[in-house]
């Protein structure tokens, strides 16, 4: 591969094109998915928009309000999926459980729980196990001001039973509740389910002799509603972009699959849905590489590995092959390669540090387009050698203990 041919001024041209807020299943999502299919254009290659429902929810009330020793209403977000509680609220003693530690959780039963957060489902099973009749994480800093001040909501992933409500409260709200010394509150969260459409969009490059073996290559290019999400992912949007342009002009031995998908910002969806729809396919497929979170500039670039510990090695051979610097790590990742792995293909995520994150300041002003250039070209070596090489250099195969934990995590 000549790493030469690689843009990041490109890239970031591409980028700009998507200066605003895609929340999976809303109109601005869709007119980013047809932006793709029509860059795919400019270049000779057809992207297909592949339309899936996913279901969602809307909230209606939330509110949360001290009612002992003193009586203050707090601006809150709501938890999404968590269900409602009754019209009128749960009123209850307050406890801040800090963690959510075993100890503190021990006089939760009954109460509204403050915990430090996020509401990730083991300590949402915790909480409800420990008896306690609605939640409150913490968000933000500080050192907030303005916008900043107001809390982000977030959102449980499906879970099976919802026993119990919660919102996101911010961190100098949280504090100065701890120390008026909040005994009771009352909590409102009213919150409703629906459908919408998001889509993925997907684009091959037939391979030569190996044409029968498929590699992928993804990013999602949804956003939070909080920002605009170029670090969060249209970058990685743009470095796979920029990698399926290479490869329509350089043919590889193997099929090259480039995949944008929607609704990752929903719990994965669309990647979900594709290694769904398309599972009678994934025989064929050798190895996922995953882009999430890119193109700033200060930081390091990280491989996460879902897959046989021999793509590590890999991976760090042909990153010192071009001499760019990467680090690895064996582990289940959280992103879009997750839902390979569970249907047994080997993935990779490359993800880069950054700053902003699910925030309004997740802005093109942070994007460098060296930063850009080097993700793509370290990315686009790998994918090179390995579709053009004869032999695949490791197993197609998932380590025991992580098939476990993505059983868990998909199957819940």
């Amino acid at each position: 591969m000549n790493l030469q041919d690689i843009s990041g001024q490109r890239q970031l041209a591409f980028m700009q094109q998507f200066d605003y807020i895609r929340e999976a299943g809303t109109p601005a999502e869709h007119k980013a998915a047809e932006a793709i299919t029509k860059e795919l254009a400019s270049f000779g290659v057809t992207g297909v928009l592949e339309p899936f429902t996913i279901d969602t929810y809307a909230v209606d009330k939330v509110t949360f309000t001290v009612t002992e020793p003193y009586e203050k209403t707090y601006t809150v977000a709501a938890y999404g999926r968590c269900g409602s509680t009754p019209p009128e609220g749960v009123e209850a003693p307050f406890l801040y459980a800090e963690n959510g530690d075993d100890i503190s959780l021990a006089y939760a039963a009954g109460k509204i729980v403050m915990v430090n957060g996020p509401m990730r489902p083991d300590l949402y099973q915790k909480v409800v196990t420990a008896g306690a009749v609605g939640f409150l994480t913490i968000g933000g800093t500080p050192i907030d001001t303005g916008a900043d001040r107001t809390p982000e909501g977030r959102a449980l992933p499906r879970l099976k039973e919802t026993p119990i409500q919660g919102a996101v409260l911010h961190h100098l709200d949280a504090i100065e509740i701890v120390e008026r010394g909040a005994s009771r509150a009352r909590l409102v969260v009213r919150q409703h389910e629906t459908q919408a459409t998001s889509h993925n969009v997907i684009a091959t490059i037939a391979g030569s002799d190996l044409a029968d073996q498929v590699l992928t290559l993804t990013a999602h290019y949804d956003s939070v509603p909080a920002g605009k999400g170029a670090y969060d992912n249209m970058a990685g949007a743009a470095i796979i972009m920029e990698l399926c342009r290479y490869f329509a002009a350089h043919p590889p031995r193997r099929t090259l699959q480039f995949i944008w998908f929607g609704a990752e910002e929903k719990g994965l969806l669309g990647s979900r849905h594709f290694v769904t729809k398309h599972e009678e396919e994934l025989s064929r497929h050798q190895f996922n590489m995953n882009v999430d979170l890119a193109g700033q500039l200060v930081g390091g670039t990280v491989v996460g590995v879902t897959g046989d510990i021999a793509i590590c090695h890999v991976i760090e051979y042909m990153a010192r092959e071009i001499g760019l610097g990467l680090s690895t790590k064996h582990m289940v990742w959280s992103s879009d390669s997750n839902c390979f792995a569970w249907k047994g293909v080997p993935a990779m995520t490359l993800n880069r540090d950054g700053f902003g994150m699910h925030t309004r300041h997740d802005t093109l002003d942070l994007i460098s387009p060296w930063s850009l250039q080097r993700s793509a070209q370290i990315l686009g070596y790998i994918a090179d050698r390995i579709a053009n090489i004869t032999a695949m250099p490791f197993p197609r195969t998932i380590p025991q203990e992580f098939a476990e934990t993505l059983s868990r995590q998909f199957n819940r």
